[in-house]
């Protein structure tokens, strides 16, 4: 099995922390992060944390490949390979069904709304794309080819027909037009949908080749470069014919967000490797490795429960602040706990239903 890449869960940590720090600070502030400046930011259409779901699609490519080629390289058969990533990817969008119901409502998950079943679903099909062509120039023509055809695509669905036919939200007992309604929500409408989140993290497999072939010092130079190549052609989209814009999906906001996470992993490559032994480094590592546990709790404990108590919007900024600092503290050494004790929890509970 290959051993855990800091600069991965280094990654992965720096997008959970923000993403977490911004949505607690947004549950007990009476500001909106989602429409209010400057956490709103008006040149990209898109709130300050907007980027955490597209670093979380982009690093967990970039970990489903490395895991593959693990497999692939022990002879593993095709069949044994599919049904790890169904159990491993599919069982994040089966999380996400009851967690989004019981924290959100149904309706939540049903519109393909929450990031978790968009993350989970986006890697099992990237992972399943390359286990089929095993070429990085695939993976690039496939989310380059994504990205310019989903806005038209999006458009063509909201065509007033299709929109009666196959509503976005569940027609009362109308399983087929319910079932296409899911089909269209988790392929191309819904805010998680592949058409979102697959080209990133199919160019979050194109970084997995090279930190499995190449040395991390060498992986970090190219992922420079690649970054900002491609992050200066989102810009030059932008003030050209097609801006940045997170709510529209416009094509140039994918590209810029691709750009974004190899610059992002370059900078993390550096820090983990000049920066090792430093404190926060390792908090950030921590979150990366419970990452999931941590998006989890904090909506449990946070959005649920206090908002069961009536704390939400009720603080100025300052004081909202001071509550989200102090919520990461509880949220990391709940991280660590489980971190440290999950196994012994996992054998608990396979002990108990094998009773049963």
């Amino acid at each position: 099995m290959m051993e855990r890449i800091d600069s991965i869960d280094l990654f992965r940590g720096f997008a959970i922390l923000q993403m977490i720090f911004w949505q607690i600070f947004d549950f007990f502030a009476r500001v909106d992060i989602y429409s209010d400046v400057p956490y709103y930011i008006p040149f990209f259409n898109m709130p300050i944390h907007g980027m955490g779901v597209a670093f979380f699609a982009f690093i967990s490519g970039t970990s489903a490949y490395i895991a593959l080629s693990g497999k692939l390289n022990k002879n593993a058969g095709k069949s044994d390979i599919i049904w790890h990533l169904i159990k491993r990817y599919g069982g994040y969008v089966l999380l996400s069904l009851f967690f989004t119901t019981f924290v959100f409502g149904f309706k939540t998950f049903y519109i393909w709304n929450e990031a978790v079943q968009g993350i989970g679903l986006a890697t099992l099909v990237a992972a399943l794309v390359i286990l089929l062509f095993r070429s990085k120039f695939v993976l690039a023509a496939l989310s380059l080819l994504i990205i310019l055809v989903q806005p038209f695509l999006r458009q063509f669905l909201e065509k007033s027909f299709l929109i009666q036919t196959f509503p976005e939200y569940p027609a009362s007992f109308d399983i087929v037009s319910n079932s296409v309604s899911l089909f269209l929500n988790f392929t191309l409408r819904g805010f998680f949908s592949l058409s979102n989140l697959l080209p990133i993290a199919l160019t979050g497999m194109i970084l997995s080749y090279l930190l499995v072939k190449l040395k991390q010092e060498k992986v970090i130079r190219i992922s420079l470069a690649i970054g900002m190549a491609i992050t200066s052609i989102s810009i030059f989209l932008h003030f050209l014919i097609n801006k940045i814009d997170y709510y529209n999906r416009s094509a140039s906001y994918l590209i810029f967000y691709i750009g974004i996470s190899f610059l992002l992993f370059s900078l993390v490559g550096y820090i983990s490797q000049k920066l090792r032994k430093n404190q926060l480094v390792g908090v950030l590592i921590l979150f990366g490795k419970t990452s999931l546990f941590a998006y989890i709790i904090h909506y449990l404990l946070i959005y649920k429960l206090l908002k069961v108590l009536n704390y939400e919007s009720i603080f100025g900024s300052l004081i909202s602040y001071l509550f989200a600092v102090i919520s990461i503290i509880v949220i990391y050494y709940i991280c660590r706990i489980w971190l440290l004790n999950r196994h012994a929890i996992f054998s608990r509970i396979k002990s108990c239903l094998g009773h049963y």
